[in-house]
């Protein structure tokens, strides 16, 4: 008997089974394509610029290093820092950066940090005083931080902090409540000195909610007459210090008399507050009134009106880019800030950081 053949009009299942596999492989190419090439969201942080950051300017160890001011690392950037660590959601160097500040600028004293130390020598603390807004910086990253990992130890840190600055930080004037710069050196004879950009409003509006207290909201009202009334020149500009008397205001005398690298983070901060807020008017128009072409300078004296000698750095463009659209009412996305350039110093990539976590915060569509 021969052996029986195959009937060969009959499928064997191979053939089907082939084509399922290679319709499978299509789906999945055709998916990974349309991943690849979609457009990014354009309110959403770019990681690449938080993988610069992290590999230019914070140490194995977690301190961040300011690379234009001869490598020292400052409570300043030890917030912003851990702040941004929490918006990309790293944890592992949030971590590293709290340690460090911990281990090494604590002050024993108080539960403030020194503002300042330096690589010198090994390393120490270059000076011993305060900074009143690195520390309100501090106290808000570790706020953000338990609120999205739950650990109770940033919040006991950020309580014990916010405590203090309450109760250390916070002077009266005639306009209000304000943030002292620091806790030696600002308080003179006829007034107290101090710097319009520490009042960071973002940080006061979320601190009502996340450590509810009235200072926050007296902060806030005495930090936006401070702005109101600190504009100088031909522009009303904010300048870097100023001198609050017992009924007047003026330019901080021994101080620059400039709208600089400090002023430069008023708009910012009242931008990613409230977009829609009058305050940024002057700043607009200044940066409005310059010619196309003309490079923005960094520093503009608010005595004679002179623009410094140095052009604003790429994340000072970056303030005024928030800024115009705020003033304007137009769109603006992360996309319309360049990325962090691997050659630009600590600040300029700061505040492009700040700008785009401004504008993924308080200028979605949804939000204006």
């Amino acid at each position: 008997m021969s052996e029986l053949s195959p009937d060969s009009s009959r499928p064997t299942g191979r053939p089907l089974l082939i084509k399922i596999i290679a319709a499978a492989v299509i789906v999945i190419a055709v998916g990974a394509g349309v991943f690849f090439f979609l457009p990014p969201d354009p309110y959403s942080l770019r990681r690449s610029d938080w993988k610069t950051f992290v590999s230019r300017f914070v140490g194995a160890e977690g301190r961040v290093i300011d690379t234009g001011n001869g490598d020292v690392s400052h409570t300043e950037g030890q917030g912003y820092g851990m702040l941004l660590a929490v918006a990309f959601s790293d944890r592992k160097t949030f971590d590293r950066m709290w340690s460090w500040t911990q281990t090494h600028m604590k002050r024993p004293e108080d539960a403030f940090f020194s503002w300042k130390w330096t690589p010198a020598d090994g390393g120490k603390i270059a000076d011993p005083n305060t900074a009143s807004d690195g520390d309100l910086l501090i106290a808000w990253a570790l706020l953000r931080a338990f609120e999205k990992w739950g650990d109770l130890n940033y919040q006991r840190g950020a309580g014990m902090l916010l405590a203090e600055f309450q109760a250390k930080a916070i002077v009266d004037t005639y306009l209000g409540k304000q943030m002292i710069p620091g806790q030696i050196g600002f308080t003179r004879e006829n007034g107290v000195i101090l710097n319009p950009s520490y009042s960071i409003f973002p940080a006061y509006n979320e601190l009502k909610r996340t450590f509810p207290s009235p200072a926050w909201q007296a902060l806030t009202d005495g930090g936006l007459k401070l702005v109101a009334n600190a504009g100088f020149g031909k522009w009303k500009l904010s300048a870097n210090w100023v001198l609050v008397g017992e009924d007047e205001l003026s330019l901080a005398p021994g101080k620059p008399t400039d709208f600089g690298y400090d002023a430069i983070r008023v708009p910012l901060h009242i931008a990613w507050a409230d977009p829609k807020s009058p305050l940024l008017e002057p700043f607009a128009a200044f940066w409005d009134s310059l010619p196309t072409g003309f490079a923005v300078p960094a520093t503009v004296n608010l005595v004679n009106n002179q623009f410094g000698p140095h052009s604003a750095l790429p994340g000072m463009l970056a303030v005024r880019t928030i800024t115009l659209a705020a003033a304007k009412g137009e769109t603006i996305t992360v996309l319309d800030i360049p990325q962090v350039d691997s050659e630009e110093p600590y600040y300029s990539a700061s505040l492009k950081l700040l700008v785009c976590l401004a504008i993924t915060e308080a200028f979605l569509p949804e939000k204006r």
